[in-house]
């Protein structure tokens, strides 16, 4: 089931490549809309202050080992989820990076997917809802919510190089739309969901569905006129 799962993904590698960068202007775009003067995002962006804290007074070798286990789980979550067997990351003793092995040629959402989608960052937003019903200061829980996105982001930052293996993989090209596109959208859909939980995140694709259609419809105009 893997390999059919694979041979689909890797079909539609280009197509979603190429569909993903024709929205990458009105994902710019709707981040006009987000109004970030309220509680929720001063406590979120608490959190990413006190993460650069954290990287400043904890080590860089500390910080780095983290990020290689955040990356190394994140390839092992979508390997699970398209039906591999992963089996145990390993850690490379200098601190270079680490590994982890699979079962299977494998797809490029499994190779590229710890540079677009913040794992921890997912995992807290699934679980906010019963943490705010649990805690009165909810300031605090976006307080942690942005730590885990600077902690994504930071690892994102620290891992995209031309000398990882993962981009040579895939191409440069490809790479380079994916994890630009796919951050775009990830935190809109973060910053989203720090203003109005799941329903900000319907409001934010509807708004960037409307830029999307309106940069189509002025892109056919321009068209029509020249040519």
């Amino acid at each position: 089931m893997s390999k059919i799962i694979d041979f689909v993904i890797n079909i539609c590698k280009w197509p979603v490549a190429l569909l993903l960068l024709t929205y990458v202007p009105a994902l710019i775009m709707s981040f006009s809309y987000f109004n970030f003067n309220t509680i929720k995002f001063y406590a979120f962006g608490g959190g990413i202050l006190f993460y650069g804290v954290m990287i400043v007074f904890s080590g860089y070798n500390i910080c780095k080992s983290m990020q290689v286990i955040s990356h190394e789980l994140t390839h092992t979550f979508f390997a699970y989820l398209t039906l591999h067997n992963a089996g145990r990351i390993r850690l490379n003793p200098d601190g270079s990076g680490g590994s982890m092995s699979i079962h299977g040629k494998g797809n490029w959402i499994i190779s590229l997917s710890p540079y677009f989608f913040p794992l921890f960052a997912v995992c807290y937003m699934l679980l906010m809802p019963e943490i705010l019903k649990m805690f009165d200061n909810h300031w605090m829980v976006y307080c942690v919510f942005g730590f885990f996105v600077a902690y994504y982001w930071g690892t994102v930052i620290s891992q995209v190089h031309p000398g990882q293996t993962d981009i040579i993989r895939e191409g440069y090209v490809f790479s380079a739309i994916i994890i630009i596109g796919g951050n775009l959208l990830l935190t809109g859909m973060l910053f989203s969901y720090t203003n109005k939980a799941w329903s900000g995140i319907e409001q934010y694709f509807r708004v960037v569905q409307r830029l999307h259609l309106q940069n189509v419809e002025w892109a056919d105009n321009l068209i029509r006129q020249y040519f």
